[in-house]
């Protein structure tokens, strides 16, 4: 079966050919994908893109970018306990979000397209520090394929729907455009498969802002009905500051991680301080956890002293395959 592409198409794979970075190839590799007709005949070339697009992203995420020219604003470095990105149409409240949950500098502005470029932020929650990603509208071609790279390496998207211009409807436009792009929007506490593509299954929340302004309660209770059985729905509020403590347990719980305190054998318990916590998987064990502090201390492991939630009590002796709670306190002896 003939594929008949149409001429943009071709447009694009000519960029492809002759594009010198990495992104750019990116970048004309998922319009090549946009564009394509779909129909069973264009199913193996779509296979083909698709695993060169794989290939080049993973070249991607092991390097700067290509040869020479600026930095590439859309491949930002990943900082802090995880990478959660905000996705949704221009005027959802995306920019103030980020500037009032992390303090970030980003442009907020009553008119589309504010945003040009991703603007990235540090999320405090808990001791720890999340990156917190705004980026520009999911729908604006010019900027669209772009964001691949960086959804890829995203670990939890978070959805902003405006409440007051139909939510449901901005909301599902933007679960189209990424399952276009072959992502998976998973629930938060929806485990990823030996099969999925860590890359493309996303767990998801959905915030639902501007929930001050009259009228709003009523489209809330719509979007609970359509998405809360699968993905948390959370009201919320950028301009009063309504639902940001709640936004922070979700993206905690999403990321699935716990926080473990080490403390020197030479600190005395009553002046220790909880500060400055070693980050790792929920289920994670004293060993892994003497791994991060130092990768010489994980050979020498004895054994630990443990304050805490998975020890049966206070300042108990546990091995190295203990594992650990979020919030134990740990006194590692080698």
């Amino acid at each position: 079966m003939p594929t008949n592409v149409p001429p943009q198409y071709r447009d694009a794979e000519q960029r492809f050919r002759d594009a010198v970075t990495i992104q750019a190839k990116i970048a004309a590799l998922q319009e090549m994908l946009q564009i394509m007709p779909k129909h069973k005949g264009t199913d193996h070339l779509k296979a083909q893109l698709r695993s060169r697009l794989s290939r080049l992203m993973s070249d991607l995420e092991t390097s700067s970018g290509g040869k020479g020219g600026r930095t590439e604003p859309f491949s930002l470095p990943k900082e802090g306990a995880g990478r959660v990105t905000l996705i949704g149409p221009t005027n959802v409240g995306k920019s103030q979000i980020l500037n009032s949950s992390t303090g970030a500098r980003t442009k907020v502005g009553a008119y589309e397209l504010s945003t040009q470029e991703p603007v990235p932020g540090m999320y405090p929650y808990g001791d720890i520090y999340i990156q917190m990603v705004d980026t520009p509208p999911i729908t604006n071609r010019a900027t669209q394929s772009r964001l691949y790279g960086l959804l890829r390496t995203s670990d939890i998207f978070v959805f902003v729907a405006d409440l007051t211009n139909n939510p449901i409807d901005q909301t599902e436009e933007s679960f189209s455009e990424l399952s276009e792009w072959g992502f998976n929007l998973i629930g938060p506490r929806t485990e990823i498969g030996e099969d999925d593509d860590q890359y493309t299954s996303k767990p998801t929340i959905i915030i639902c802002n501007k929930a001050d302004i009259p009228g709003a309660l009523d489209e809330f209770g719509e979007m609970e009905d359509k998405y809360g059985s699968k993905y948390p729905v959370l009201m919320f509020s950028a301009e009063e500051n309504v639902g940001e403590e709640e936004l922070g347990e979700e993206i905690f719980q999403a990321l699935d991680i716990m926080r473990v305190y080490p403390k020197s054998p030479r600190e005395r318990l009553q002046d220790f301080r909880k500060q400055d916590p070693i980050v790792l998987s929920v289920g994670s064990t004293v060993g892994e956890a003497a791994q991060e502090v130092h990768k010489d201390l994980s050979q020498s492991l004895k054994f630990a002293i443990l304050w805490g939630k998975s020890g049966k009590f206070e300042g108990q002796r546990v091995g190295r395959n203990h594992q650990l709670h979020d919030g134990d306190v740990i006194e590692i002896h080698s």
